[in-house]
């Protein structure tokens, strides 16, 4: 505490922005706000520096992203005499203005920017430092967080979101900077709108992604264009990029006009992130009897969420869903393209270890070799480097994150929810001329493999001195004190190589991972369920979430005054 009203202290005495300093007026003599806003510097954790906007060290502010650039800055220095950095922002409130506050302090420090002049997705920012060879980037985005966040990801050369060990370097040399400190003089580098060809460069590769079930041209463009689809961006980038892609593909569009607004206050849907139900209810109003798919983009549309069909009504697909449809999509198709056998082994799958294992048994059939990593789409980025490198980038097949993460080539070097948007089209086109939904194809892909069900929950805390209780949590986990669930006892697997992430199987096939969130004040747990059938898989899968849900409650009972949501 005594930290944090120093910083606090230190910094209401410096010139602050008219809302801060509005801000540090309200908290004024508040010690538990003061705690929370400046008990700690923020840090880079699974996609980059993330948190609610507002006063403080520990919030996302203009004070926060100057020293944070500073940082980028000296990092890039370090390794280029004149470098030149792309910068993109999404459409939520102060994200323009943070992306100016980013390119001002480059450019003082004699760096190059190329910043785009609106509202962009994180593919076609990763797309653009590959495009123009540039030696890194910056997004403005908290992705599919509540409307209160932002947040500020660090692009390398490669298009790849920073790893570990660069963010790490990036960091030291942010520590070595004060908030206040201005940028330092010297050479000026420039700061240029990102070339307009670049929008349709990207939409071109997006376009040369197209995989067609069928060399019959005809009967692709037939069956796209008897596609119902109802889409939304969700007020975000992605708005002009998916219709784009949608128009080109002549599917039948409606779209969600009260979230077609570019809009950071998101006022139909304040958590816009297509891993919720609620995140749809508007779209549903816009389904009719002959629509087959509702599609959502979410802010910065790396991520694309789908809606589908099962017994008559309207149903929300996992990330997992969608990424099984996907991969055993993409799979059949090439197959297919090589006289109909299997596919050589070298042929790479990526894919988080949180993701459904149901994808190993797709890839094996197509005997496609598949690799687990740990969360972020930088670890699944690093590998299709890794991959280049070798000389096997064409090997690189697809990859995919139960988070609604999504990629098909090698154009960008992050998940892209406009790619996204392309293939579950395709896939829902496919099978609409079998008369099939996403969810029947699920059901034939289980008749085949093995009934399973997948989901994942989180464990929200609200305020910063709760974080003891992720803390809690995860140690009484390592510590072995969960030693049971469905009345059989839990084989730890300890073989992966994510520190922080708990992994255990269970008699049957089942298993489940915990770890802390790397951008937010969460636990999350992913369950995977196996059955004879769909209900007993499903019934398995809601049974060990109940067991686990208790034994949250039983550690975080251990603290007074604690606040946790389930999502």
């Amino acid at each position: 505490m005594e930290k944090a009203i120093k910083q606090y202290s230190s910094w209401i005495r410096e010139e602050l922005p008219e809302n801060l300093k509005a801000e540090a007026a309200i908290i004024d003599g508040n010690s538990e706000e003061i705690y929370d806003r400046f008990c700690r510097d923020i840090t880079f954790g699974t996609s980059g520096l993330r948190g609610k906007m507002g006063l403080g060290t520990n919030r996302i502010n203009r004070i926060v992203i100057r020293r944070a650039t500073m940082g980028v800055a000296d990092y890039l220095l370090s390794k280029h005499k004149r470098a030149t950095v792309v910068i993109g922002y999404d459409t939520r409130v102060n994200s323009e203005g943070y992306a100016l506050e980013a390119a001002r302090v480059l450019s003082k420090r004699g760096i190059d920017v190329r910043l785009f002049g609106e509202p962009t997705p994180v593919p076609v920012v990763s797309f653009a430092i590959r495009h123009l060879k540039a030696d890194g980037g910056i997004m403005i985005t908290a992705s599919h967080n509540p409307k209160e966040y932002n947040g500020y990801k660090v692009y390398d050369h490669f298009g790849n979101q920073i790893d570990e060990l660069k963010a790490r370097r990036i960091e030291e040399y942010i520590n070595k900077r004060a908030y206040f400190e201005t940028a330092d003089g010297g050479a000026q580098g420039t700061i240029e709108k990102c070339p307009e060809q670049i929008k349709e460069a990207y939409l071109k590769a997006v376009a040369d992604q197209f995989l067609p079930w069928t060399d019959d041209e005809g009967e692709v463009k037939q069956a796209l264009a008897a596609l119902n689809v109802v889409y939304t961006p969700l007020n975000g980038a992605g708005r002009d990029y998916a219709m784009n892609v949608l128009e080109r593909l002549g599917v039948k569009l409606t779209t969600v006009v009260e979230q077609m607004e570019r809009d950071g206050n998101f006022p139909t849907c304040p958590k816009p992130n297509p891993e919720s139900e609620e995140t749809f209810e508007t779209a549903l109003r816009y389904a009719k009897d002959d629509t087959d798919v509702i599609i959502a983009t979410d802010p910065d549309s790396d991520r694309m969420g789908v809606m589908a069909k099962k017994d008559g009504k309207f149903c929300r697909l996992t990330g997992d869903h969608a990424g099984i449809l996907m991969l055993e999509y993409v799979c059949r198709c090439h197959a297919n393209r090589v006289a109909g056998k299997n596919m050589q082994g070298q042929k790479m799958v990526y894919k988080s270890f949180v993701s459904s294992p149901f994808a190993e048994d797709i890839a094996r059939k197509y005997r496609v070799y598949i690799k687990n990593v740990p969360t972020g789409f930088k670890n699944i980025a690093l590998e299709m480097e890794l991959l280049k490198e070798a000389g096997r980038e064409k090997d690189f097949l697809f990859a995919f994150e139960e988070s609604l993460g999504y990629l098909y080539g090698n154009y960008t070097r992050d998940k892209d929810g406009i790619l996204a948007v392309q293939m579950i089209c395709l896939i829902a086109a496919w099978l609409k001329t079998q008369d099939k939904s996403l969810y029947d194809k699920l059901e034939d892909l289980y008749r085949e493999y093995g009934y399973a069900e997948s989901r994942a929950i989180a464990i929200e805390f609200k305020a910063e001195k709760d974080r003891e209780k992720i803390n809690d949590i995860m140690e009484t986990l390592f510590a072995g004190n969960l030693k049971e669930l469905l009345g059989s006892p839990l084989t730890i697997d300890a073989s992966h190589c994510c520190d922080d992430m708990f992994r255990a199987l269970l008699p049957g096939g089942h298993q489940i991972i915990i770890r802390p969130s790397g951008t937010e004040l969460k636990v999350k747990m992913y369950v995977f369920a196996k059955g004879a059938t769909r209900d007993e898989a499903i019934l398995n899968l809601e049974r060990i979430l109940e067991e686990l849900r208790a034994f949250a409650d039983g550690v975080c009972g251990l603290h007074k005054n604690g606040e946790k949501t389930y999502e």
